[in-house]
């Protein structure tokens, strides 16, 4: 009963480690959301395993993670920790089978030695001889339990490891992954991130509620590069994206889309609420004072202004084809004098 305990044991910490791992295989950047699925499902599956299960639910988790890593190039940050996540993988993957395996060898023989226990004491014989047998098959027992044990003790030392392994690349994992998603300069979201969440934001459609995707662009940004220089650009850039976010609606996402150019995603806003939320944006970026300390100890004042474009969600739309209508738009407002918004309402 006792090494009954210890199997549950020690198959219920395989799960925990086993669930752990996906956990952390899911939330990396990039990883492909057809291969996230296949985890999720095995992670539901792991729940109610057996052993023998545990071996191929494993298995399968280091099948589909191979498949997923051919398929996506991870950030420079985050190939050391891909790597080793690799390795775990494989590691819990062929313990968990070696100790599926031991457990077989281990119950084969056990039954071998309790058959011949059994056949000694139906057999007739010399007292003597019966004792020395059950001393025999007593000694073999002794000695696969042993064996046992100590296979149990070494799996549950590589559980530990590779746990304490998981939890470490968890944290570095997650700070990774939000260093990936944040622009270096301004600290607001970047392309990447914007990606990720237009992509989740268009997965569904509700007609009272669409999203509304507004582009940013500073005008003449490359005049106030080549007057000023690109420190004056970049301090430029850092206090737009503060004065951006310092306005955005409760559920909106900003992301610097490139360059002098920002994206904002408005949740449940129509067409004209959009427009409308950026005009009083420029009004304010045009009314701000765009003060500098120069290197003479001088200060220099910037007048800024920002050219928009407005698009909203259709029905079936991509982050391409909402995108590009927002986009057009932009170039619109740019052909149209600037500091201004236009819409597909101003093409369509």
């Amino acid at each position: 009963m006792a090494e009954q305990e210890k199997n549950a044991e020690h198959r219920n910490n395989y799960v925990e480690i086993a669930a752990t791992l996906i956990r952390s295989l899911v939330h990396i950047p990039g990883f492909p959301a057809g291969y996230r699925d296949k985890l999720y499902s095995c992670l539901t599956e792991l729940a109610k395993c057996d052993t023998g299960e545990l071996v191929e639910i494993t298995g399968r988790v280091e099948r589909i993670c191979t498949s997923a890593m051919a398929e996506i190039e991870p950030p420079p940050a985050l190939r050391e920790q891909e790597i080793e996540l690799r390795r775990i993988v494989e590691t819990i993957s062929e313990s968990i089978r070696s100790v599926a395996e031991a457990n077989a060898v281990t119950g084969n023989r056990i039954d071998k030695q309790l058959s011949d226990l059994h056949q000694a004491m139906v057999e007739d014989g010399q007292p003597v001889l019966f004792s020395k047998k059950i001393e025999v098959i007593a000694n073999s027992i002794k000695e696969t339990t042993s064996i046992l044990k100590t296979e149990l003790e070494q799996s549950r030392s590589q559980v530990k490891e590779a746990g304490g392994k998981i939890k470490r690349l968890e944290k570095e994992l997650e700070h990774t992954r939000e260093e990936t998603l944040k622009d270096g300069l301004t600290g607001v979201h970047n392309r990447r991130a914007f990606n990720a969440f237009i992509g989740q934001a268009l997965a569904s459609y509700n007609a009272q509620k669409p999203w509304c995707i507004a582009m940013l662009d500073i005008d003449h940004f490359k005049r106030v590069n080549d007057s000023h220089g690109h420190i004056i650009g970049d301090a430029l850039l850092i206090k737009l994206a503060r004065t951006l976010a310092e306005h955005l609606p409760a559920g909106g996402f900003l992301a610097r889309y490139g360059g002098e150019e920002f994206v904002i995603m408005l949740s449940a806003t129509v067409l004209n609420e959009g427009i409308e939320f950026c005009e009083n944006l420029q009004k304010k970026v045009r009314s701000s004072r765009w003060v500098y300390r120069t290197t003479g100890e001088g200060e220099l004042t910037i007048s800024v202004t920002v050219s928009a474009g407005v698009a909203v969600q259709h029905p079936h739309d991509t982050l391409e084809v909402m995108t590009a209508r927002a986009d057009r738009g932009l170039y619109l407002a740019k052909e149209q004098g600037r500091d201004c918004t236009r819409s597909e309402l101003d093409f369509s």
